[in-house]
């Protein structure tokens, strides 16, 4: 995403993007806001497929999952 450019060749300003969704966004629609960012950045011309993750920070100690399991022990 940091690499779109607009037709002036400006890059896509993802901080400035990232800042200007509300912080109560649910992670779907957190992503939905900044693709349409990006979009109207791009003047509605994506020429290149666009990839995005949303990783959210816990603080703290993990809850274990439901069932009681460890954090990354899987029964094979």
């Amino acid at each position: 995403m940091i690499e779109a450019r607009n037709r002036d060749s400006e890059f896509f300003a993802l901080p400035e993007a990232m800042e200007g969704i509300r912080p109560s966004a649910t992670p779907p629609e957190f992503l939905e806001h900044l693709h349409q960012a990006l979009v109207r950045h791009a003047e509605d011309d994506l020429t290149d497929d666009v990839a995005m993750l949303l990783v959210d920070r816990l603080d703290g100690e993990p809850e274990p999952p439901a069932g009681g399991a460890d954090v990354g022990q899987r029964s094979l």
